[in-house]
């Protein structure tokens, strides 16, 4: 099934149809990384996130539970040159195809990402809008320009305290309005506390920290 990105300045990529089928705006970057698409598409920092991959063949190992930065998928939407058919990796739990649809997250394959990755280089981040439908361009353009990502710093909270203990040291991630109860809690114990906001916070900056 053919899809479409849209951009604000009235650029049409064209492309078919991966992941959840559904219409989204959101906000397009591009990610350069040659390998980790998991840990992209489930870093809390591409929240409201459309994610064009740089690199040309995307879910040639599926999906590895291991490598994931958080609990869900934080992207909305994720373009690529091509998906592969099949993965091969022997840690690999699912197809990732079959994995962004269980997470309802759409996508396209066979689009320039090339050439959109240069306009997004030149023009930087742009807002879009996935869609099978283009018959009233002039009206999904005026949606993409009153499109506006809501609660960013509400949605990028973890809700519960989050500890890992590594050798002598413990850390916790919390909210800022828990940091002394904690602070005063390891100091009694002789214990190293590091305090992190839990905006945008993704396992491997725990792990750097750890």
């Amino acid at each position: 099934m053919k899809g479409y990105l849209v951009l604000e300045n009235g650029e049409i990529f064209e492309g078919e149809r991966i992941g959840y089928e559904k219409d989204a705006c959101l906000e397009v970057v591009f990610n350069t990384s040659m390998a980790g698409y998991l840990k992209v598409f489930t870093d809390p920092s591409y929240s409201s996130q459309g994610v064009v991959m740089t690199y040309p063949l995307i879910g040639n190992y599926g999906v590895i539970p291991e490598d994931k930065e958080s609990k869900k998928v934080w992207v909305s939407a994720i373009f690529v040159h091509e998906l592969a058919e099949t993965a091969s990796n022997f840690r690999n739990a699912e197809d990732l195809n079959d994995y962004l649809i269980e997470n309802k997250i759409p996508g396209l394959k066979n689009v320039n990402t090339r050439k959109l990755t240069k306009i997004l280089r030149n023009s930087g981040t742009m807002r879009g809008k996935i869609t099978s439908d283009i018959s009233n361009k002039e009206e999904i353009i005026k949606e993409i320009k009153e499109y506006k990502a809501n609660n960013l710093v509400r949605n990028g909270f973890n809700k519960k305290t989050l500890c890992t203990r590594r050798r002598r040291y413990k850390h916790w991630t919390f909210r800022f309005w828990m940091q002394r109860k904690y602070y005063k809690r390891a100091s009694k114990k002789k214990l190293y506390c590091t305090c992190i906001s839990t905006r945008h916070i993704s396992r491997s900056n725990i792990r750097c920290k750890t």
